[in-house]
């Protein structure tokens, strides 16, 4: 069986929105150490109950379909802009899985979904969401500012939508975050020297400096080097739509 969880990100405490923005998930420490650790609280509460069950967890650390299998559990629904959303609380969720060998009571999808929305498709900057349910990531400035290990294409750079790291966009504009409240795990408190991280500040950043600020975040995955051509992509940016704030 899959148990399928989701936990929430959502802030309570905003970057200034004219600095260099970061994605929410990134604000404060690394998701896959959280969401594994809590789920290995919940495997630890199996064993108590059902003693010799073998089983694994992972939260976006292994070749699982997570969206499939949080929808397939009735968790939520897979929308547009191909994000899991928890209808009545959105879709800042991490979500993990614990899989196990046991054969347990299982819930059925749910029937809601995007309707004729298509706010994520007409508010995405470089066109990345191309048709409902499919997203080009070579578009995507999430996957440009993070996975990518290259330069930034020419054509996205323009677009980047004062993104630094990640993008939000098509999560900002969804009706249905609207009931987004904000997460009550400590660890995803973003710290107030992350807060003030504005253009000169990260211009300004050395190596030591970003490996003390963000060694227990997320952001390491593009590594001082990858942020830093963000930051540069960033400023090309700014100064084609008219100036760096």
């Amino acid at each position: 069986s899959i148990i399928s969880v989701a936990l929430n990100y959502f802030p309570h405490r905003f970057q200034h929105e004219d600095a260099p923005q970061f994605a929410y998930y990134a604000y404060g420490e690394d998701y896959h150490d959280i969401v594994k650790e809590k789920l290995s609280r919940l495997f630890d509460f199996i064993k108590l109950r059902f003693p010799g069950v073998s089983g694994r967890y992972f939260s976006d650390s292994a070749p699982v379909l997570e969206r499939f299998w949080a929808a397939r559990s009735g968790l939520g629904f897979v929308g547009k802009n191909t994000l899991l959303i928890i209808p009545g609380k959105g879709s800042y969720f991490f979500l993990g899985e614990l899989i196990v060998d046991l054969e347990l009571d299982y819930d059925s999808p749910i029937s809601q979904n995007c309707g004729k929305c298509r706010r994520c498709l007409d508010a995405c900057p470089t066109g990345a969401i191309e048709k409902p349910h499919w997203v080009n990531a070579r578009k995507c400035i999430s996957y440009q500012t993070i996975e990518n290990k290259g330069e930034i294409s020419s054509e996205i750079v323009p677009r980047l939508s004062n993104n630094v790291y990640g993008c939000d966009i098509c999560q900002v504009v969804c009706p249905w975050n609207r009931y987004a409240r904000p997460h009550s795990t400590p660890e995803f408190n973003p710290s107030d020297e992350f807060l003030s991280l504005d253009y000169k500040r990260l211009q300004e950043m050395d190596e030591d400096t970003y490996r003390r600020i963000f060694r227990r975040s997320a952001v390491k995955r593009a590594k001082f080097a990858g942020l830093k051509r963000n930051l540069d992509a960033w400023k090309s940016s700014q100064q084609t739509e008219g100036g760096i704030s």
